[in-house]
């Protein structure tokens, strides 16, 4: 679909606007997730550096199950609406 001098033909908003906001939102999106996973490869290094095989792998599995659930919360949500969005 055609959008004529950058406006949605729906709506009349501002496609430039949009895209902007978006990869703001998927910026912050990848900062979060990025702060998590270092925390998180921190813990499971200095928490369970020392335990044995199992409860090693039953950290990482910890860490992960943790980061799925960031990530569904963020990447996966839907953006809120705002003024001008159709």
């Amino acid at each position: 679909m055609r959008k004529p001098a950058g406006r949605c033909p729906r709506c009349g908003a501002e496609v430039a606007a949009y895209v902007v906001r978006e990869r703001d939102r998927e910026e912050r999106i990848e900062r979060i997730a990025a702060v998590v996973s270092t925390i998180l490869v921190l813990v499971v290094l200095v928490g369970f550096g020392g335990l044995g095989l199992l409860e090693g792998i039953a950290g990482y599995a910890l860490a992960g199950a943790v980061v799925w659930v960031v990530a569904q919360k963020t990447f996966w949500s839907k953006p809120r609406a705002t003024a001008g969005d159709g």
